[in-house]
Order: structure tokens, then C-alpha cells, then sequence
């Protein structure tokens, strides 16, 4: 993989798809281990409070993972691939860390399989929003978080199972969230820069701060989607670099 090929594409277009490029034997090692926790949850076993269970989103730390079996260098094993971090670094302009604190295993349910009112879909949102306070109403351009984020499916999913669905252009500001309603957005933005892939074992995508996505769920989907995702952020903006 071309880092700097790889990060011109991101800077187009918001997001790239890496396919198939991940190494398949540790992401089936986390998605066993993803499986037992989320069954334990199922079964009403309690959490431990730092695995920072979101029943609304149905996800948990990715560290949470070894006490289900995951392997320490399994749970970071996707980072490896060569040429991803060179990436990282063109994209972020800089020396990059993931924050262990930000990144996550989640699943998410066909639609006749939601597990309860509490669970939500992930609507439109921006990564760039995260720590973000908005104020009640859209006013000002808010500055986004610096990071990025590379999402990786512990299955095939978008086609039998709850995807992502991006809009494939990068943006100047957050959107305020009176704006992210599904019919406001496809008013925003040309039919053509909407973008739902298929993705299998060994695919990955990266996307900016800026690009907005959200859960691809249809009522013909029949199976459950696990992922997981690593929260990308620059050396200098974490404390202790």
C-alpha cells in the first residue's frame, strides 16, 4: 500500500477503502472474542464499569477484548500493515497515537434482531465531533477535533448486515446536529455522494474528522455486523507528548 497515494485519496474524498489488505487471523481472534462479550452482556452478565458498556450503541473499549480471550498484540494487530502508518502521518500531518480510551468494538443488529428499546442506529454524525460542546443553534463554525478513524468489520457486512454509509466529500465545519437529519442531508448533497460499501473480512476504511457517515441498515438484513475501530489522533494534541 501507497501511504501517500492512499492519504491524497482520503484528503479528496473524505474516506478510502482498503481491500483486503488486512491480515484475516487476528481479526477472527477478535471476533471471537467480541462474541463472547457481547453473549455475556446478552445473558445479563454485569460489565465491568471500565469496559464503558453503551447499550445505546451497543459498544465497549476495544481493550475489553482480553479478558474475553483476545490476545494484547491481536487487539492492535490492524495497525501493522505496512504502509497504514505512513498514512496515518500524511493524513494527520504529523507524528499520529491511538488513543485506547477512543477506540471500540461495537455490534450492530439486523433490524428484527434489536436487542431492546435502549438501542439506537448510529445516525449522520462527524468523528470531528467528538469532546465537541454545540450550542442550541447553528451560528458559528465550531472547530472539529483533530483525528481520524479506521473502521474495520469483524464480518462481511452491507449487504446481509448493517454497514456504513458515507458522504463521500470532505467538510469545512461541523454540521450542527439540527442539521443531520436523513432528509436535510440527502437535500444537502448530489445523490452520487452518497456511498455504502460492501465490505468483507479483510477490508478496511479510513475516514476524517470531517466525513459524514452513519450506520447502513436495511430492512432485508437478517445478520448482526461486529467491528471494531481505532480513534487516530495527533502526538502533539495528547498529554504527556
Amino acid at each position: 500500500m501507497n501511504g501517500a497515494n492512499v492519504a491524497a485519496e482520503l484528503r479528496n474524498r473524505g474516506v478510502v477503502l482498503l481491500r483486503g489488505v488486512l491480515p484475516v487471523e487476528p481479526l477472527l481472534r477478535l471476533r471471537n472474542a467480541a462474541a463472547r462479550l457481547f453473549e455475556s452482556a446478552r445473558s445479563g452478565v454485569s460489565l465491568p464499569e471500565r469496559f464503558r458498556f453503551n447499550p445505546f450503541s451497543h459498544s465497549v473499549l476495544l481493550a475489553a477484548l482480553a479478558d474475553f480471550g483476545a490476545a494484547p498484540e491481536d487487539l492492535f494487530a490492524p495497525l501493522s500493515l505496512p504502509g497504514l502508518p505512513e498514512m496515518f502521518q500524511q493524513a494527520i500531518g504529523g507524528e499520529w497515537v491511538c488513543r485506547t480510551e477512543e477506540s471500540w468494538v461495537r455490534k450492530k443488529f439486523a433490524p428484527d434482531q434489536v436487542p431492546g428499546r435502549e438501542y439506537r442506529l448510529q445516525d449522520w454524525h462527524q468523528d470531528g465531533a467528538l469532546g465537541v460542546r454545540f450550542p442550541a443553534e447553528p451560528c458559528v463554525a465550531i472547530p472539529m477535533t483533530e483525528l481520524l478513524t479506521c473502521w474495520i468489520p469483524l464480518q462481511d457486512c452491507g449487504v446481509d448486515s448493517p454497514g456504513l454509509e458515507f458522504v463521500r466529500i470532505p467538510q469545512a465545519v461541523l454540521l450542527h446536529y439540527t442539521e443531520l437529519g436523513d432528509s436535510l442531508v440527502r437535500q444537502r448533497f448530489a445523490a452520487g455522494q452518497f456511498w455504502a460499501p460492501e465490505l468483507f473480512l479483510g477490508d478496511g476504511l479510513v475516514f476524517l474528522n470531517s466525513t459524514l457517515h452513519r450506520t447502513h441498515a436495511t430492512p432485508r438484513m437478517l445478520q448482526n455486523r461486529m467491528s471494531v475501530e481505532y480513534r487516530i489522533f495527533p502526538a502533539r494534541a495528547c498529554p504527556g507528548q
